[in-house]
């Protein structure tokens, strides 16, 4: 969740949407491809909620959670309920050291950075980054779904296949696999846009991943018809079928 969103909330409380629920098995899934995960760096980590659940599933890995919104105060509220293999830091000086990195995770954190360049150099000059490194890298999809949402949440900019290819080319980190997931989100999210151009409202959005009310079953079905809704169109994708959806992901490596 991201920090902006968790604000909202009280934090012991917080109910997670089926979105949430379902990205985390998909970031699972993405883990899995990997030749190796035993130092992964979670890097605009939010609530940590992700990186928690990846260090609880994968308890022989380093998990270093890291967001330039960090305070002590949040770090030390959140780090009563993580995992003895989970670190968070507010910078990437925490992992400069490192001698190895086997995955980076950017999980809807580039949309808000104005100029995401800055960013992956930054990564990409870490001292255990190298041509093994596995990069998973999610953003929202499509420019023309745009919409008071993005602007609450400090988006930035949303993406497709080949903005976000333009992106990284120039630096070095090639595509291995991509695609798009959420795709009948894409429908839902349209239709809230179109609503929001005609009636021209601006207010601030209410609903969100912050305030999800839905129960235990209600969750558990609309994340279980979420993830077969991933897997169906990930393996489409393998066979050139890529069909839209609401967030564009890359599973990427540096090639020098």
């Amino acid at each position: 969740m991201d920090l902006r969103e968790l604000n909202k909330t009280q934090h012991q409380h917080v109910k997670r949407h089926p979105w949430e629920l379902c990205r985390y098995r998909i970031l699972n899934f993405f883990l899995n491809r990997c030749n190796d995960n035993q130092i992964i760096v979670d890097i605009g980590s939010g609530d940590a909620y992700l990186a928690s659940q990846i260090a609880k599933r994968h308890p022989q890995s380093s998990v270093t959670a890291v967001d330039i919104n960090y305070t002590p105060e949040l770090m030390a509220g959140l780090t009563q309920q993580l995992p003895s293999n989970l670190v968070l830091s507010p910078s990437l000086e925490t992992v400069a050291s490192q001698k190895k990195i086997d995955v980076i995770i950017l999980m809807d954190v580039l949309e808000h950075l104005e100029n995401p360049q800055e960013l992956l150099i930054q990564i990409l000059q870490l001292q255990g980054v190298s041509v093994k490194t596995n990069f998973i890298i999610t953003v929202p999809a499509y420019q023309q779904l745009f919409s008071e949402h993005d602007r609450q949440l400090g988006h930035f900019k949303r993406y497709t296949r080949k903005q976000l290819d333009h992106l990284l080319k120039p630096l070095a980190i090639k595509k291995i696999k991509d695609g798009y997931c959420f795709n009948f989100l894409l429908m839902i999210r349209f239709f809230q846009v179109q609503k929001e151009k005609i009636f021209k409202r601006k207010n601030h959005v209410k609903t969100g991943v912050h305030n999800w009310k839905g129960n235990h079953l209600i969750t558990g079905i609309i994340t279980q018809l979420l993830w077969m809704e991933f897997k169906i169109t990930w393996y489409l994708a393998r066979i050139g079928v890529k069909l839209p959806g609401l967030s564009c992901y890359a599973l990427c490596q540096p090639f020098q």
